[in-house]
């Protein structure tokens, strides 16, 4: 695969308001503040890792992304995509309409691209593409930003991935049993029980060259979906492992290279397995360095192939441990995390539904937040 830079960064998550907020407060070793929903048929509330109330609507939000990504001036973007990466969409438009007037009518419904649309038209991007491949949408969406611009398609990519409270999700999840209810979001433990869903909106530029302080490159990646099951991946980690062994391939590097792997660790029970068996199978009895991100900032859905690439590329000198490294099913550590600037990262992102997507990514030195 044609090395792709991660020119420019933004993000706006449970853990701070932009990138270099959330950084601060994963070295400072602080948890987000959760607040949370009801589920309607137990009549139990669970955890929710939101962002910051600050009045924006989402499109504001958006907007405020895309200023931070492109900078003050960004100048025409006619040989820029824009490829917007999400499970929840205007989902949460929609619920707000329904409810205000006394429920769902045709009429309500919108197309599927009218976010990126928009954006489109208001940025003057010379096209748009959503994808929506659950929680791969982010990754996906840089993979496929990688390989368009490797075609010479276009000059850029700009790849916008949120998630937004939305009670089909919360709802969803609590009624699969897969939402934490002691709100202890523990990845890869044996009593692990659940996941705690969270909000983000996260955007990065992508190109051929690496412009004025990139932030990383994408070395490769594959994506795969697994179709043994309607709703998850084989437990024995096989599909897992084939992905990840895919993506090592198309850098050009093979597993004893790969300086850290960050999970995709949802605290699930048939995910982890999958995830531990296929790390298993890759690595062997010699595992390089792990590390998990979702307790920092909640499960984002969509956008988590982005959220937490952007959050581990900038955080290598000081990745947080878990107070529960004893009991893991996986080695993970208890104390922070310090690999080289330069090590290769292996980063994993499954989806429910079985799409399988791993990235093999490498901070620049000249990266900034």
């Amino acid at each position: 695969m044609t090395p792709i830079y991660l020119q420019r960064g933004a993000l706006h998550s449970a853990l701070g308001t932009d990138l270099h907020a959330a950084s601060a407060a994963l070295q400072a070793g602080q948890l987000p503040v959760s607040s949370s929903f009801q589920l309607h048929e137990l009549q139990q509330p669970r955890p929710y890792l939101a962002v910051s109330r600050s009045g924006e609507s989402r499109q504001q939000r958006c907007d405020r992304l895309l200023g931070e990504t492109l900078g003050e001036q960004p100048g025409a973007l006619d040989d820029c995509l824009l490829i917007i990466a999400s499970t929840s969409l205007d989902i949460d438009d929609l619920e707000q309409l329904i409810a205000a007037e006394g429920g769902f009518r045709p009429e309500h419904s919108t197309s599927l691209d009218l976010l990126a649309e928009d954006l489109r038209q208001r940025w003057g991007f010379a096209d748009a593409f959503t994808l929506n491949t659950a929680c791969t949408s982010a990754a996906n969406g840089l993979l496929y930003g990688a390989r368009i611009l490797a075609a010479g398609l276009y000059e850029r990519v700009l790849v916008l991935a949120f998630e937004t409270p939305s009670a089909i999700a919360q709802q969803g999840f609590g009624a699969l049993d897969l939402t934490s209810p002691s709100g202890a979001y523990r990845p890869f433990h044996p009593e692990r029980d659940g996941l705690i869903l969270g909000e983000a909106y996260a955007a990065t530029l992508l190109a051929r060259e690496p412009g004025e302080a990139p932030l990383a490159k994408l070395l490769g990646g594959f994506s795969a979906c697994d179709t043994s099951n309607l709703t998850t991946t084989r437990e024995d980690g096989s599909h897992i492992d084939w992905v990840m062994r895919e993506a090592l391939r198309s850098a050009g590097v093979d597993a004893g290279q790969i300086g850290l792997v960050k999970l995709h660790g949802t605290a699930t029970g048939a995910n982890d397995r999958a995830e531990s068996n296929g790390v298993r199978l890759l690595f062997g009895d010699t595992l390089p360095p792990l590390c998990v991100l979702k307790p920092r900032l909640g499960h984002t859905l969509g956008a988590c192939g982005l959220s937490e690439t952007l959050l581990l590329v900038e955080n290598l000198a000081n990745l947080p441990g878990v107070d529960y490294a004893a009991e893991a099913v996986l080695p993970l550590s208890a104390e922070p995390t310090r690999v080289a600037a330069d090590s290769l990262l292996l980063a994993n992102f499954f989806g429910f539904g079985g799409n399988n997507a791993s990235l093999v990514l490498q901070r620049c030195a000249e990266s900034q937040v």
